[in-house]
């Protein structure tokens, strides 16, 4: 976590050293000095070049340690073999912030690789901190300041970038449609985006923040911070990296191993953070939510001068929680008084053959006032042809009559789709007072305008009130130190998986039902478990290799007879005696043969993922997982009503309530092991992967049928 004073070093220093500035000017000089001195910054300003000299009027020191002072910040752009040495420099000089533009580090090769650990072994402790390498550092518009060695346009506004990529800075009017702050911090060798949240969530300058994240260290503190940071703002995140070329690129781009996508998806939503899928939806993001204080719900009125215009856009609502108001009976018969006989008032409302007949300026004036003063109306959509220059367009330029609209009723969004050869005109018109946002689609006007409605009314109000935690369940400590010695004894051992019996402990000391399971490592133990058991049985192999044991012939269901063990038992152990094959069968696992018509096959799994921790998985299990991937995921651990969540996301919830004819299945018991589950994967972090699948779902209660554990 940076400090109010730590972060200011960095975005409004009082002085600042430029580090290995070269002599050469202009447009491909690169010059960072020239680019600082372009800004007005009205600090001090110092530069250091080995050879010593003058530029640009400034005197050129020969190393750091000659400065006259301490300065609040160094930015250094040398080779990268004297990158060691100069940060050294800086921190017996007492500076307390250093960029690192120079590239070569965890971006490149392992000797960059090795120098960029050293950075870090250099200020650890001493109260320097460093943004890079591999970066253009920072800009603060609103103190006309900047770090990078190129000039590039930088349009004020109240919304910040952290940035693991320069371009997103560079090219901020295009990406966020301008920039307050805005901080690259290219390979993060030391501050990371989660130092920055909680500055950037209390600075009254910044309304928005963006994130840009190819990827993270530590996933739960950043989980932590982004929630603390979004009850005061929204916070939006551009993933990168979420193809397999993607990853790769990633990788060698800033030193960031990428992790599974739905990983990262799934700590987002738990964090409140809104994800926007490419630049275009981050930039409309920002200025939709820059521009709308709110919007009261998702009831949306269609103002549009073609019926094929208001399909369009009633099709795009339901992508994104809004949906089509409907008009009170007052709206109505104001609306009918103006509106041809033969024409039902309904929404979206079609205001052409009204227009046509009274005027179209007089008509989209007059239904744009009556529909924003229904309470059943939210916000307001029009959408408004840009066939010729504003200038010259006297019949359809109506944007002086939608701002003074959209100013009389600030509380509800007014929203433009303009179309046509001059849309850019008429958007430039219609955005200049500030009041309205043009769009260039209904889609990308509905997607922010329900990211406006669900951060205002459902994510911001539920990290405003969490939950209250939900005490652990208690489970029997004598069990619970019977599972602790399950998984020393197992370390001790280098075992990579644990089986039955002890497999059956653990999910039995969690209150997770399993189904009674005997070992058989030969036939005679095979046919006594069988009988002990009560024929019909099942038998399945016992192999720490084998996950899906029905696909290699490991599965026998149905077995009645002494005869039919003896067979099965037989045919698995074969298993290991084929060449294309080569798993070692270890013995069988012999269970009852549960047949339960009413009951539906579930999948309950963790995976340890190395940026988040265990991610719990839900959805349809049995043969159809991987089949129909109708899967929920979390960041673990989670209360009931994330749990509840989860189970009703997936397509199969349906399945749950009862089908066909089928009787609802117990979702509180499903709801408590998939609680249990959660415990078990926190309380033993050595769990790599567990799953349960299949585990039955039925009219009263949960059965597991078959489980993996997998430990490091």
């Amino acid at each position: 976590m940076l400090s109010l004073n730590e972060v200011n070093y960095f975005l409004n220093p009082r002085s600042v050293v430029l580090i290995g500035v070269t002599t050469r000017t202009g447009p491909e000089a690169y010059n960072s000095l020239e680019q600082v001195l372009k800004t007005g910054f009205n600090g001090r300003i110092y530069a250091v070049n080995p050879k010593g000299g003058e530029v640009l009027g400034q005197t050129l020191y020969r190393s750091v340690l000659e400065l006259p002072e301490a300065v609040d910040l160094a930015v250094i752009s040398t080779p990268r073999t004297a990158v060691v040495k100069v940060v050294k420099d800086c921190v017996l000089k007492g500076i307390k912030a250093v960029i690192v533009v120079t590239q070569g580090f965890a971006d490149g090769d392992k000797e960059g690789q090795v120098m960029q650990a050293e950075l870090g072994k250099i200020i650890q402790g001493t109260g320097t901190r460093l943004i890079g390498p591999n970066t253009i550092g920072v800009v603060n518009t609103f103190v006309d300041f900047h770090t990078s060695f190129l000039d590039f346009h930088r349009q004020k506004n109240n919304c910040c970038m952290i940035s693991q990529s320069g371009i997103f800075l560079l090219g901020s009017a295009d990406f966020t449609a301008g920039l307050g702050l805005g901080i690259d911090l290219g390979n993060a060798a030391d501050i990371e985006i989660s130092d920055l949240l909680e500055y950037l969530g209390n600075d009254p300058q910044i309304k928005v923040i963006n994130l840009h994240i190819e990827g993270i260290k530590n996933g739960r503190r950043f989980m932590e911070l982004a929630r603390k940071t979004g009850c005061k703002k929204p916070v939006f995140c551009l993933k990168t990296g979420r193809s397999e070329a993607g990853a790769k690129a990633a990788i060698s781009h800033s030193g960031s191993l990428a992790g599974e996508d739905h990983v990262f998806e799934t700590a987002f939503k738990q964090s409140g953070l809104i994800r926007v899928q490419d630049v275009e939806e981050m930039r409309i993001f920002n200025k939709t939510f820059l521009t709308y204080q709110s919007i009261p719900g998702q009831r949306i009125a269609v103002l549009t001068i073609s019926g094929g215009a208001g399909i369009a856009t009633a099709d795009a609502m339901s992508n994104y929680g809004l949906k089509l108001a409907q008009f009170s009976p007052s709206t109505v018969n104001r609306l009918k008084e103006v509106f041809p006989d033969w024409m039902e008032v309904i929404n979206p409302a079609d205001i052409w053959p009204a227009g046509m007949i009274h005027g179209y300026h007089h008509i989209y004036s007059l239904s744009l006032e009556i529909v924003l003063n229904d309470p059943r109306v939210d916000a307001v959509f029009c959408v408004s042809p840009a066939y010729l220059h504003p200038a010259q367009d006297k019949l359809l330029n109506i944007t002086d009559l939608l701002n003074q609209a959209a100013a009389n009723h600030p509380e509800k969004p007014v929203a433009v789709w303009v179309y046509g050869p001059y849309r850019q005109e008429f958007a430039a018109i219609l955005e200049k007072p500030g009041h309205i946002i043009a769009y260039h689609s209904p889609e990308r006007a509905m997607a922010a305008l329900g990211a406006l409605y669900r951060y205002h009314q459902q994510i911001k109000p539920a990290l405003e009130n969490p939950e209250k935690n939900e005490p652990f369940i208690v489970f029997n400590e004598q069990k619970i130190n019977r599972v602790k010695r399950i998984f020393y004894t197992a370390r001790n051992q280098n075992k990579a998986t644990i089986n039955f019996p002890e497999l059956e402990e653990i999910f039995q000391a969690y209150d997770i039902p399993i189904v009674s399971t005997k070992v058989a490592y030969n036939l005679i133990e095979a046919l006594a478990a069988a009988e002990e058991i009560g024929y019909p049985v099942v038998m399945k192999v016992l192999s720490p290799e084998v996950t899906h044991k029905s696909d290699l012939g490991g599965v026998y269901l149905n077995l009645n007879s002494p005869e039919a063990v003896e067979n099965a038992f037989k045919k698995i152990k074969a298993l290991e005696l084929n060449q294309e094959l080569k798993i070692p069968v270890l013995g069988v696992l012999i269970q009852p043969y549960i047949t339960d018509p009413d009951s539906i096959e579930i999948i309950l799994g963790s995976k340890k993922d190395p940026v988040f921790g265990p991610v719990l998985v839900y959805g349809l299990g049995g043969i159809y997982t991987e089949l129909f991937k109708d899967v929920a995921f979390r960041i673990a651990p989670i209360n009931r009503t994330q749990a509840l969540a989860m189970i009703k996301e997936t397509r199969s919830y349906q399945l749950l309530l009862g089908f066909r004819g089928k009787p609802p299945l117990d979702i509180e018991a499903l709801v408590s092991s998939l609680l249990s589950l959660g415990q078990i994967v926190v309380n033993h972090p050595e769990i790599q992967e567990l799953d349960l699948n299949p585990l039955l779902v039925r009219p009263k209660g949960v059965l597991a049928l078959d489980a993996r554990l997998s430990i490091a």
